[in-house]
């Protein structure tokens, strides 16, 4: 009685027990399916609640619609069928549409039964207004007396409005027949609150070809898609809809920053309000109902491309403006499900061979929604903008932060685009890319970092902004080299498509291929890649292996997302943790490699055992299900048969995570079943490769100083700039455990979780063997998910939702805070050196790529194939066929003979066995990789090259720009000495 705008006196109580009891009469005399007795009268009780809350609640929100709604409802009732009154309300703004107007208020007219009352809205247009009035007899024409627009208009027309509901038809639009009919039956149902129904176009110039039923929406009807018969609906076209008027004006009306304003093509106003009347009532419905049809003209201007995305891209303006007032869920929930199943099932249509839709409207609906996306990004930016400017008035320290973290990811993603054109290959020197990237690139990487840490300041960051920037910390990283490259880099990567692409002409891998032969005992990865090529037509892996970086390292955020919200409910620390693991993840094991895809299998099966374990919180482990097994089972088999060293700390990184009592349940199933797999393979498939290398094997256990050693010393023939590289990895990787530990040592809750043993799993395998002086990286690698969570756990507070105590002091976490910029940027640099520092060796220019193609074309089988080292693509095609020698890998004694004779020694190195044609292949990046690496004495290339300029035994058989092959001719041969 004492809300703000209530009638006073007993005006008001009045007011409300007359529209109390008039529901009274309704529902007792007219409701169907009334039923006697006391349910009846809980449900007649319940209405008249139900009005004297909104009556209430109404004079709160909206004085001016309460007394409306208060002066409605205390009109005299009958005990009359229950057919409600109806208004009309059409909205004009213009005389170019008078033929559409006298149209749309004719089929009104002609209506049974017929409306109550006719209204006309003119917006702002006084001659419309004159001339409706004198052509249009017994139609009530009403000025707009809100604000001009469409919205301003219709509530303008409710407010006028004597029925007890108000049906909206637009001033284009004709309705058929028996509309009224239609719209008035399903409010015989008093939970319906409104009723909307069909909209057909009716084309002026026909329909275009392009334009898929499924996008009718852009020019105002019903679209394919919607219910085809009556069922309840998230909101209605504006242009054939009706309510309740007392619920419209209980909610407030339409709002008038909504909607469009003359030919301005926003929308949505009549979403926003359907929602508002939804939600103020959760058990009632809003009805589509088909048979209420109205035809909707269309005007040859909209039936163009242009409008078309003009207007895609102001409905998704328009969607950002109502998720602003409803929230993107109930603002996108209908758009949700129109992505998932309406748009693919057109584009299914579109390309199938006698469709019904032309294939010309596939591109039609890309178009669209990259329209409809765009414009919804750039409203909710807007927005984003907008809100920043208003909290800057009242907090402008914490505002710049949260515009930092708003804009710091686009305007670093655009440097990011900017800094890539020009960028001079050519002249990349002893750092690689370092030497070549432009200052737009470093300093969108650094406005990167700074985003990050901006958003990490916030609580309230949204998961989907976190992983914009995880996703641009990737795109920096990894995009980049496969932007400026014309051609596959990694020789590794070269050598991984060389394999599948044997196994694609042959069906099998040979098992004695030298060094090549494990691929044949652990051809996983291979038979998978075959599979893929085949089913999709492609002639062989090259075409996508470039991709490798980049999908295997955004592929690998959601199992570490898995692993890390096993540690903290923390969404913040959760993708610090991401952040920081590629921050960290410099050994760039991430290229075309059955490791890389094994890494990635691995870091899936440990999250997926975490997750079931048991945890503060969580006291005892979840039991997995089937589906969960069949999944593991899965990726063991699959690690198992596509990489030797995988399932080797797999298997340990299990056994130390079965060591608490508390995870066994969980762990050793599934311990069990690596070890099983594990043996079985290697006591079968794998066996004669492990019976030949049994004695390495077994010498690289004898020596532990010499394996955990192996990649990390023998610096002194690399340039300085790699020695810098090296420090940088090191230094890198040095801080990341050290991180982990003190996170460890201050944070009790984290020992209380899997971390610290996923951390130190992998270190004992360091000293078992050198792997090839590999091993020290991958140890780091198959640390760095557990290590990386440590690190944020240490620089990020909150650090974990069941941690206990009372935290560090204020000053000390505000220094914490102020060090995380630094500490990311810091990190950033070591890791640009250590990853880009390299790619002087990794890169391949075409002239390079032309040239070994020759080579791999014009070399008969059984050819001898000669280089410096194997950087060079198709270093290893065919490799069954043909012999190589790399100097690099010779011995000492003979590397050091090339440089002082290299006729004499190459003569010696390639005359064993049988005669065959000999070729000897040098090339800008096998220089280079020898150079940086000191794998052949100083000046070695160059003597080389010398020597065998203007030899006839030496003759050159092919030459591009970065490349020179020669032929070595037998001794005694004609040109031969």
């Amino acid at each position: 009685m004492n809300a703000p705008g209530f009638p006073p006196g007993g005006t008001g109580v009045r007011q409300a027990l007359r529209s109390a009891l008039g529901v009274w009469r309704r529902v007792t005399m007219n409701a169907p399916g009334f039923r006697p007795g006391r349910t009846g009268v809980r449900q007649a009780v319940r209405s008249a609640l139900g009005v004297w809350h909104r009556v209430m609640m109404m004079t709160t929100l909206n004085p001016a619609a309460a007394t409306e709604c208060s002066a409605a409802a205390a009109e005299p009732t009958t005990t009359g069928p229950a057919t409600p009154s109806l208004s009309v309300v059409i909205c004009a703004y213009t005389l170019d549409r008078w033929d559409q107007l006298l149209a749309a208020v004719r089929s009104v007219q002609r209506q049974h039964p017929a409306p109550d009352e006719i209204l006309l809205v003119v917006d702002h247009c006084p001659e419309l207004a004159r001339r409706a009035t004198d052509a249009l007899p017994g139609v009530r024409v009403l000025p707009n007396a809100g604000a001009q627009g469409l919205s301003g208009g219709r509530n303008t027309g409710v407010r006028a409005a004597h029925g007890d509901i108000v049906a909206f038809l637009d001033d284009d639009a004709a309705a058929d027949p028996d509309w009224t009919a239609r719209l008035l039956a399903a409010y015989r149902d008093p939970l319906v609150l409104g009723v909307g129904g069909l909209v057909r176009p009716l084309w002026e110039t026909g329909r275009p070809g392009w334009f898929p039923r499924e996008f009718d929406w852009v020019v105002g009807c019903s679209y394919r898609g919607l219910p085809e018969h009556p069922a309840p609906v998230r909101n209605f076209i504006g242009a054939n809809m009706s309510f309740r008027r007392a619920e419209i004006l209980a909610a407030g009306g339409f709002r008038t920053d909504l909607g469009r304003i003359g030919t301005r093509p926003l929308g949505c106003e009549e979403t926003e309000l359907c929602l508002r009347v939804a939600a103020r009532n959760p058990g009632a419905t809003l009805r589509y109902e088909p048979s209420a049809a109205v035809r909707h003209h269309v005007p040859a201007a909209r039936t163009t491309r242009k409008y078309f995305r003009a207007r895609c891209y102001a409905e998704g303006l328009s969607k950002a403006a109502v998720a602003r007032h409803s929230g993107a869920g109930p603002a996108l929930a209908s758009e949700r499900a129109y992505l998932r199943r309406t748009l693919p099932a057109a584009v299914a249509e579109g390309l199938r061979p006698g469709g019904a839709a032309p294939t010309g409207t596939v591109p039609a609906v890309a178009t669209g929604v990259a329209a409809t996306v765009l414009g919804y990004a750039v409203g909710r930016l807007h927005q984003a903008v907008e809100g920043a400017r208003s909290r800057a008035a009242q907090s402008p320290g914490k505002a710049a932060l949260r515009a930092l973290a708003v804009l710091g990811l686009p305007a670093a993603l655009v440097l990011w685009a900017i800094s890539l054109r020009g960028v001079n290959l050519g002249a990349m020197g002893d750092l690689g890319l370092v030497h070549v990237l432009p200052v737009t690139y470093w300093a969108g990487l650094g406005l990167l970092g700074l985003g990050v840490c901006a958003a990490l300041t916030n609580r309230r960051t949204r998961g989907i902004h976190y992983a914009g920037y995880v996703l641009g910390l990737i795109t920096f990283l990894h995009a980049t080299p496969l932007a400026l490259y014309p051609e596959l880099r990694y020789s590794w990567a070269w050598k991984h498509v060389a394999v599948t692409d044997v196994l694609l002409s042959s069906g099998t891998l040979p098992t004695k291929a030298g060094l090549l032969a494990v691929y044949a005992r652990w051809p996983g990865f291979f038979w998978l890649n075959d599979l893929f090529v085949q089913h999709w037509g492609l002639r062989s892996p090259g075409s996508y292996a470039s991709w490798s970086p980049l999908l295997i390292n955004a592929a690998l955020v959601i199992p570490l997302l898995v692993l890390y919200r096993s540690f903290t409910r923390s969404r913040r620390l959760v993708w610090g943790g991401v952040f920081l693991f590629f921050t960290c993840s410099w050994v760039g094991q991430d290229y075309f490699s059955p490791q890389a895809f094994a890494f990635l299998l691995y870091v899936c099966v440990i999250a997926a055992v975490v997750r079931k374990l048991p945890r503060p919180g969580r006291p005892k482990p979840t039991r997995p299900s089937v589906g969960w097994w069949v999944l593991l089972v899965l990726a063991l088999v699959t690690i198992v048969c596509s990489h030797p060293l995988t399932p080797v700390l797999l298997t340990g990184t299990l056994v130390l995570l079965a060591l608490p009592r508390r995870n066994r349940a969980v762990v050793v199933p599934v311990l069990l079943v690596a070890l099983v797999l594990t043996t079985a393979w290697d006591m079968t498939v794998a066996r004669p490769y492990l019976e030949e290398n049994l004695h390495s094997i077994l010498t690289g256990l004898s020596q532990p100083e010499a394996n955990a050693g192996s990649g990390v010393l023998g610096l002194a023939g690399a340039t300085s700039g790699q020695v810098a590289v090296a420090w940088a990895d090191r230094i890198l990787s040095a801080v990341v455990f050290l991180f982990a530990g003190l996170a460890v040592l201050v944070r009790p809750s984290l020992r209380r979780t899997a971390l610290p043993l996923l951390a130190i799993a992998p270190l004992p395998w360091a000293v078992a063997n050198s792997y090839g002086g590999e091993m020290i990286f991958r140890v780091y690698l198959f640390a760095l998910p557990a290590t990386a969570f440590g690190a944020a756990a240490l620089l990020l507070p909150p650090l974990l939702a069941t941690a206990h105590g009372h935290g560090l002091r204020r000053p000390l976490r505000r220094l914490r805070a102020a060090a995380v910029p630094v500490v990311v940027l810091a990190l950033f640099a070591a890791l640009s050196l250590a990853y880009f520092g390299k790619e002087n060796v990794n890169y391949f220019t075409p002239s390079e790529t032309a040239a070994a193609k020759w080579l791999a074309g014009h070399a008969p089988e059984g050819s001898l194939i000669v280089g410096a080292s194997d950087n060079f693509p198709y270093a290893y095609a065919d490799y069954p066929y043909h012999d190589r020698i790399w100097l690099s890998e010779a011995a000492p004694e003979d590397q050091r003979q090339v440089n002082r004779d290299p006729v004499s020694e190459l003569r010696v190195l390639t005359g064993a066995g049988p005669p065959r044609p000999v070729y000897l292949i040098l090339n800008r990046a096998q220089e280079a990789q020898v150079l940086a690496t000191g794998a052949l004495p100083p000046g070695t290339l160059a003597h080389l090259t010398h020597a065998l300029a203007h030899r006839r035994d030496f003759p050159v058989v092919h030459r591009t720009a970065d490349a020179v092959i020669y032929r070595i001719l037998p001794t005694g041969a004609p040109g031969g000495r």
